[in-house]
């Protein structure tokens, strides 16, 4: 697979029969969005970063600018995913699942997500609803963010349930006509975000379905007691080390709790380190913020030009050796001349090596 290959995309509404909804009382089970995005040889057209929410591009555009983000700066962001396209026919392909930051959309990696799929992927995109800033269901019911939220531990385990569900899901689609056998079972990966990050490794440590991780400035603070025993690769902001952490909270947040969640973030992380097996790689990208793993954090900060493509080139590398099986491609990626500018290998206490 190479560039060549152009990205469709689904998207589907999952409703979990066995869990109640705690953020609605009148609802009476769990239900979440997906987004699956796929290989297609159908040509794709130029689009933009709103056609993502096709069904409530308004709302969307709305709830943006209330952030400082204009409709002009989101046409900026090109896209080239076609909705619906007919899969590759008569291959199966990696299965990766994608848990978005706290607060942002499932599809807002716009940029990571079609760099890997055009490389030989399925991502899977699960949406966290009443957590991110907008929602939409495909029968164009759209849920804001709520006022409320439970305690951190809960919302971990809502998604790592939502995962699970979602993997639960796969064999059912391989029989259907549409997909019929797209799904690699066999290979399934996770990917997420800040609270996402240590979503799919709480998760991982539980469920042997999942067979490597890669976190995006993972919220390790959060991270349980059974360490997964399975390829990670940790990518952190610049910020990895317990100082530059600690100086960067204390820019939203008192000493106090600034003390506090650097301190158990670097404990844990370190835990990590030691005791991960030895296919595990911790680095760091110069230049990168914790919003630059998302599309959405070119519109916030600015951040060198070369940090999304590092971010998606040494994903891309650990997915082809640790999810497809091909030997040395990531080892040769980090310590050959081809490494991505900016990437740092660090230690468990995010100091350089």
């Amino acid at each position: 697979m190479n560039s060549s290959i152009n990205v469709g995309r689904v998207t589907k509404v999952l409703v979990d029969k066995t869990r109640k909804e705690f953020y609605e009382e009148n609802k009476e089970f769990r239900s979440f969005p997906i987004s699956i995005f796929y290989p297609t040889e159908e040509i794709t057209t130029e689009s933009n970063l709103i056609s993502l929410f096709h069904t409530a591009r308004n709302e969307a555009i709305d709830v943006f600018s209330k952030v400082g983000i204009s409709k002009e700066q989101l046409n900026e962001v090109k896209t080239f995913v076609k909705e619906h396209a007919e899969p590759v026919r008569n291959i199966s392909f990696p299965v990766l699942l994608l848990s978005p930051g706290f607060g942002i959309d499932r599809d807002l990696y716009i940029e990571v997500i079609t760099a890997i799929v055009q490389k030989g992927y399925i991502v899977i995109t699960v949406s966290v609803p009443y957590d991110s800033f907008l929602t939409v269901f495909t029968n164009n019911k759209i849920v804001y963010q709520a006022k409320e939220f439970p305690d951190d531990q809960t919302q971990v385990l809502t998604r790592m349930k939502d995962m699970q569900f979602v993997i639960e899901q796969l064999e059912k689609w391989n029989h259907e006509e549409y997909f019929n056998g797209l799904f690699d079972t066999s290979k399934i990966g996770a990917l997420g975000h800040s609270l996402g990050g240590v979503s799919v490794l709480n998760l991982a440590s539980i469920d042997n379905r999942i067979r490597c991780v890669i976190l995006f400035d993972a919220s390790l603070y959060l991270t349980g007691e059974k360490i997964p025993e399975i390829p990670v690769l940790n990518i952190r902001q610049e910020a990895s080390s317990y100082d530059e952490f600690i100086t960067m909270l204390m820019e939203e947040e008192s000493k106090a709790v600034s003390e506090v969640i650097a301190t158990t973030y670097i404990e844990k992380q370190l835990k990590l380190y030691e005791h991960l097996p030895v296919s595990r790689s911790f680095i760091k990208i110069i230049g990168a913020n914790h919003l630059s793993f998302s599309t959405i954090g070119r519109f916030i900060t600015e951040e060198p030009q070369h940090v999304m493509t590092s971010i998606q080139d040494i994903t891309i590398a650990y997915l082809e050796e640790f999810l497809k099986g091909r030997t040395n491609i990531y080892l040769d990626k980090i310590n050959g001349i081809t490494r991505p500018i900016g990437v740092v290998e660090i230690d468990g206490r995010g100091l350089q090596l």
